[in-house]
């Protein structure tokens, strides 16, 4: 009996350390600290109940002082692409362009003197956006706007005339909110064509980002298909070190 116990406890052990093998990504190798990150949030609000891409407030500061504690340099996008020695940049960039990045995100960012890059989709629905007041506030405590189509349009869906059109009138609008050049675009919903990347360099952009969760060095990837780390809503603490440490927390 003392031994068909004891081979029970060993499988439900192995299923155990199986499962979370299975969910989380430990067997992982850790990338680099050297290596820059790119992190992509979207809202931030100051309510405890996180989901999909919605991360409240508390969960965020907490994120970035992580970060901050551990020596992250906080630039933008464009900063980290001109940089000579990227190592230890962390690039935090916000999809959409939510009001709430100003509300309640930029006080949190601004205590460690960290920027921050939004990609704006001018003609968005659904959401309340950034107010051109709010931008050149953000500009001028050192953030960057890049574009994320007019509409937030779904490009592998979309015509070539009307996907081009978005592209670049993006580019446009985004340089009228803030009288300055723009420089970097996001690819909604994460979605693209070869076609669309011959687009977003045919409009004059430097850099796109991607949804594609990994860490890589700068010198081995696509300045227009630029990974990020996908910041989920309700990441706990552990996740989130998984996520920063090896580029994604789950398979």
């Amino acid at each position: 009996m003392t031994e068909l116990l004891y081979w029970l406890v060993l499988l439900i052990a192995v299923l155990v350390i199986l499962a979370l093998l299975a969910r989380y990504n430990l067997w992982r190798l850790p990338r680099p600290r050297a290596w820059p990150r790119l992190l992509m949030y979207h809202s931030i609000r100051p309510t405890d109940t996180s989901a999909g891409i919605v991360m409240d407030v508390q969960r965020f500061a907490w994120q970035v002082d992580w970060m901050a504690s551990r020596g992250a340099r906080f630039v933008t996008v464009s900063q980290l692409l001109a940089a000579t020695d990227p190592r230890g940049m962390v690039a935090i960039t916000f999809d959409d362009g939510y009001a709430d990045n100003y509300q309640y995100a930029w006080p949190v960012l601004r205590r460690h003197g960290a920027p921050a890059t939004v990609y704006l989709a001018p003609e968005i629905e659904g959401i309340e956006r950034l107010s051109p007041a709010m931008i050149r506030e953000l500009q001028a405590d050192g953030w960057e706007f890049g574009a994320h189509t007019i509409s937030h349009c779904h490009l592998p869906s979309t015509s070539a005339e009307k996907a081009q059109a978005e592209i670049t009138a993006s580019r446009r609008a985004v340089e009228t909110l803030t009288g300055q050049p723009c420089r970097s675009f996001a690819y909604p919903f994460g979605k693209y064509r070869p076609e669309h990347v011959d687009m977003v360099r045919e409009a004059g952009f430097e850099s796109a980002v991607t949804t594609r969760k990994t860490i890589l060095p700068l010198a081995r990837v696509n300045r227009f298909e630029l990974p990020r780390l996908s910041m989920v809503g309700q990441m706990n603490r552990f996740e989130f070190w998984l996520t920063f440490s090896r580029g994604r927390y789950r398979v």
